[in-house]
């Protein structure tokens, strides 16, 4: 999961109001000012890291000044040198140049699975399947000295009968999780809490996490029952634990659990999901839930699966759940699959869901290790939109792709990656189990803002015409076409279809494709085909999975072919809104802005009829526009949670105020920096219908 030191493993800094609060909860570390990040990372990793030459890199700790490191590792090598340095399961290094620390060398004896910052400063926690350190027995968890990893003489050795997966220090208290029974001799079932400084076990964090989620005594892989991973939220006043469990306290709560931490104790809470109860190929994992973290807002959290592709379930995927939910059967805002390939890891930031695995693709519905319709090629990391969890357009890729990005930690300077192979992109910078992608480089996501009324609405082809005009409009009353907006490659926009404007770009469909040009209510930019679904590199690298000769390259969304047939279309929150020639029904799927993906899944908006004769349609506020492509009348209805709701009122028309809003395609748009003149028809009479 993403961690931040400074936060002791919490998001980013918490930058709206929207934070969960609850009164007398645990009081999280004070976030550092300026913690966030303004753009997605940039696509080239950072030099100063060391070669690690083996295992796999599970945990990650920024200290500061030096990196520590977890994992399965034995050696280690300085960049550009190949004298191996013995090393076995954790090492520092300096940040600034890359170089081992040559003072820092605890000698554990099994794998670290987590580090984490300790209670004062120049102490770490390291967790895992060890039992001493440096000699000194320290069963799965200790808290060691930064400057020589020696263990810290007055934090005790709590004997666990299991391992440790996870650890997060909220306040002075260390929450920790895995596959144990009993901590310091005092019965506990894969969840624990002690005071951060002096090791003691208390009765706050009592819960107890119960039987195989897929194994059933007879059938099935076997593994520890206890919990993976925990992710704290911002504020500290939610836990969220997932792991190899049915239930927390008796009662159901099958791979994920919410707990309230409240000042006293912790309590299970009543939210609930039934979409991790199936199996997800039961042979091979007794569990598939792999990583979990909150938003830096704290408003959602993010759970990424292995599990092989099963239609319905949530196994190889990733999916948002609002903080803000309750009830016994929530469902996940949104979900991204990769079509039969694992995601291991997350990190999020105020602009992307960052993850990792060894998945081929992303939007990759309903696959069993191909590419279907709406595949984007994102080898083994992506960063994917928080609003609609497609894919954003930034895309190192990382061949091979191996086990997998096994660790994702956001920091404010960046996000470092774990990993057990040695290159990122396609052979092309060799960072051996350990990058480091720095904000330098990288740019803000496109926007997602979209205009309102009184505002600006556009005609594509009116009345047949490869003109575009445009008229001011205050949602109520009519106004007569300004003149026409100059086009300067001459676009046939009488063929255009689904036309919508986010965030300066105006998107639209011709002949079966999906173009993007920037537009500010005057000029338009050059028109570029929408593709994310090609990549000119990554069409012609082979996976080395699946069938012999098989590329990373994607599948053309099967929203294309329905292009021409759209008669309306707006962007609000993530969504796409259309219509179809002839069919009753407002249709929506997820798109994002930044990369133009369109979302594999199509969705009908439950309970909305009526829009066969559409001929356009916008949304505005609270309100929804349709056109009709019969009378050329432009009626409104409500719009609540992403669905029109109440009747329609007639707000314009030919019989109405002279106004025909007929044309190939309507959306509203930004105010032209100069702004034509337009003349307001005088309103004669209002005619109100159902529609």
């Amino acid at each position: 999961m993403a961690r931040i030191p400074a936060l002791s493993r919490r998001p980013l800094a918490v930058l709206t109001a929207a934070a969960l609060t609850v009164t007398g909860a645990l009081v999280a570390n004070p976030a550092p000012a300026g913690a966030g990040h303004a753009t997605v990372v940039g696509a080239v990793p950072s030099g100063p890291t060391p070669d690690i030459v083996d295992g796999t890199v599970f945990a990650i700790h920024d200290a500061g000044s030096k990196v520590v490191v977890g994992g399965s590792f034995t050696g280690v090598e300085n960049r550009g040198s190949d004298v191996k340095i013995a090393r076995k399961f954790v090492l520092a290094f300096d940040k600034a140049t890359g170089n081992v620390d040559t003072a820092f060398a605890p000698v554990v004896d099994d794998e670290v699975l987590d580090v984490l910052a300790g209670p004062t400063a120049g102490t770490v926690y390291l967790a895992g399947k060890f039992n001493t350190v440096n000699g000194t027995n320290r069963r799965k968890l200790a808290l060691v000295n930064l400057s020589d990893g020696s263990p810290v003489a007055s934090f005790p050795n709590l004997a666990f009968n299991g391992l440790v997966n996870d650890v997060a220090k909220v306040g002075n208290r260390l929450l920790v999780g895995g596959i144990f029974t009993t901590a310091a001799t005092k019965p506990r079932g894969g969840l624990v809490s002690l005071n951060a400084t002096t090791g003691a076990v208390d009765d706050y964090l009592t819960a107890t996490l119960t039987e195989h989620h897929n194994y059933d005594g007879v059938s099935g892989a076997s593994a520890g029952v206890g919990a993976e991973k925990l992710t704290v939220s911002p504020d500290g006043s939610q836990l969220v634990v997932i792991g190899n469990f049915k239930k927390a306290n008796g009662v159901l709560h099958d791979q994920v659990v919410r707990l309230a931490l409240g000042a006293s104790t912790a309590t299970v809470s009543g939210w609930n999901t039934n979409r991790y109860e199936p199996r997800c190929n039961a042979k091979a994992f007794d569990s598939y839930v792999r990583d979990v973290s909150f938003s830096p807002d704290g408003r959602y959290f993010v759970v990424a699966t292995t599990g092989s592709p099963y239609s319905g379930t949530l196994c190889d995927a990733v999916a948002r759940w609002e903080t803000s939910s309750t009830g016994t059967a929530v469902q996940p805002t949104w979900v991204n699959y990769s079509g039969g390939d694992t995601f291991l890891s997350v990190g999020i930031t105020e602009q992307a869901v960052y993850v990792g695995g060894h998945f081929r693709w992303v939007n990759n519905t309903s696959a069993t290790n191909s590419a279907f319709p709406g595949a984007v090629a994102r080898p083994s990391i992506a960063a994917l939109d928080p609003l609609s969890g497609l894919p954003l357009a930034w895309n190192p890729g990382r061949h091979p792709r191996g086990y997998g990005v096994a660790e994702l930690l956001v920091t404010p300077q960046g996000l470092w990656l774990g990993s057990d192979q040695e290159w990122i992109g396609n052979f092309q910078y060799r960072r051996e189990r350990i990058a480091f992608f720095p904000l330098t480089g990288g740019a803000a996501p496109h926007s997602t803002a979209t205009t309102t009324l009184t505002g600006n609405v556009y005609f594509a082809g009116p009345g047949a015409t490869n003109t575009m005009r445009t008229r001011a409009y205050d949602g109520l009353r009519g106004v007569s076409l300004s003149a026409t907006v100059p086009s300067p490659d001459g676009t046939a926009w009488s063929a255009v279809r689904g036309a919508f404007w986010v965030g300066g770009t105006l998107f639209y469909g011709v002949n079966g494709a999906l173009w993007r040009r920037t537009f500010d209510g005057t000029t338009f930019g050059t028109p570029k085909l929408v593709d994310p679904y090609h990549d000119p590199l990554w069409d012609k690298v082979v996976t080395d999975s699946g069938p012999e000769g098989q590329t990373y390259a994607g599948n053309t969304v099967n929203f294309y072919p329905e292009l021409p047939n759209v008669t309306g279309a707006f962007y609000t929150n993530g969504r796409l809104y259309y219509t179809l020639t002839g069919q009753s029904g407002l249709f929506w799927r997820w798109f994002s802005p930044d990369s133009g993906t369109v979302g594999a899944d199509k969705f009908t908006v439950a309970g909305a009829t009526g829009f066969a004769d559409a001929g356009g349609m916008f949304v505005s506020g609270s309100s929804i526009y349709l056109v009709s492509r019969t009378t050329g009348n432009l009626s409104s209805a409500g719009w609540v949670n992403g669905a029109p709701t109440g009747g329609w009122t007639t707000r314009s028309g030919p019989l109405v105020d002279r106004v025909d809003w007929r044309a190939a395609a309507v959306f509203t748009g930004p105010d032209s920096p100069n702004p034509l003149p337009t003349k307001r028809i005088a309103v004669k009479r209002t005619l109100t219908q159902s529609r």
